[in-house]
């Protein structure tokens, strides 16, 4: 797999062919992706269909295979294939090669490109909100999504990166990554073990972005997470990756202690959004798209 900055644009279409992209994963039910973005194609009014396949990791590399032949324009991945598609790949993006997650694939003149759009869609919400080069970020959760967010916080120069993990050891492979490169070497990284029962999370009065990239709170709008907002400052960004329901207690009490604030609901339609926007070239329509997800989850 090699990397590069530059892709080339999607070509002009010059087959027949409907131009199709899809989802894959295991398990795929309630997954509004299928919806979100067939309501993005028809408001940009694109002859494209987007599917959905649920695709056990056995049959994945037949499944792959399958978009090359068959010409699919992209490809989005949920569980468990993000992790394990680096293999069949002809080139990556810097936040998907470091973070080791792919959530976004484009086929273009033959090549497979791996994207991650979870962290630039991070970025891209929090330009205006909050300054990310030189921040303290802290990260809760080191599972798919926390490394997606830290390899692009790390990429745009956050001065130090906490990571709150129940399973420490999984942010071991991130860890060496960022310290083997060198657009991220620099980047201070601690792993930080999840607090017992009854204990928070320690958060620094000089954090500027806080994130929750665990579960906690999907479901269930009263779940708590172990920490404290009061010491943080009134420019501390806080962001909940969690988007069912997009309102969860960790965002009613950021707004109540009037931090600046990214909810899940948002975050998961920005990074569709950028997934349209790698295929087509097109920007989509970013209102509709949430209406369509509003409407799937029936918030």
């Amino acid at each position: 797999m090699k990397a590069s900055k530059n892709p080339p644009p999607p070509p002009v279409r010059s087959h027949a062919q409907q131009d199709v992209c899809c989802l894959m994963g295991d398990p795929v039910a309630e997954n509004p992706t299928h919806y979100m973005l067939e309501k993005a194609f028809t408001v940009a009014d694109l002859d494209w269909r987007f599917l959905t396949f649920e695709v056990p990791s056995a049959d994945f590399e037949a499944a792959l295979k399958g978009v090359r032949i068959f010409e699919f324009r992209g490809v989005m991945l949920a569980a468990p294939h993000r992790g394990e598609v680096h293999r069949f790949l002809d080139s990556a993006t810097d936040v998907a090669r470091l973070s080791g997650q792919v959530n976004c694939l484009q086929f273009n003149r033959g090549e497979l490109r791996g994207h991650n759009t979870e962290g630039p869609a991070l970025r891209a919400l929090a330009e205006g909100k909050a300054t990310l080069k030189g921040a303290k970020a802290v990260i809760l959760g080191c599972g798919r999504t926390g490394k997606s967010l830290a390899a692009e916080l790390a990429l745009a120069g956050a001065a130090s990166l906490q990571l709150a993990c129940i399973k420490p050891e999984q942010a071991e492979p991130l860890a060496a990554a960022l310290k083997a490169d060198p657009l991220t070497a620099a980047v201070e990284l601690q792993v930080v073990p999840w607090p017992e029962p009854g204990q928070t999370i320690a958060l620094a009065d000089d954090v500027r972005l806080l994130a929750n990239a665990t579960p906690v709170g999907r479901n269930d709008p009263a779940a708590a997470l172990p920490i404290d907002l009061e010491r943080l400052p009134a420019e501390t960004l806080v962001v909940d990756m969690v988007y069912n329901p997009p309102t969860t207690r960790l965002m009613r009490e950021a707004k109540r202690r009037g931090l600046k604030t990214i909810d899940g609901l948002t975050l998961l339609v920005e990074q569709a959004a950028l997934a349209f926007h790698i295929w087509t070239g097109r920007q989509p329509d970013r209102d509709a798209m949430r209406e369509a997800v509003e409407e799937f989850l029936v918030l």
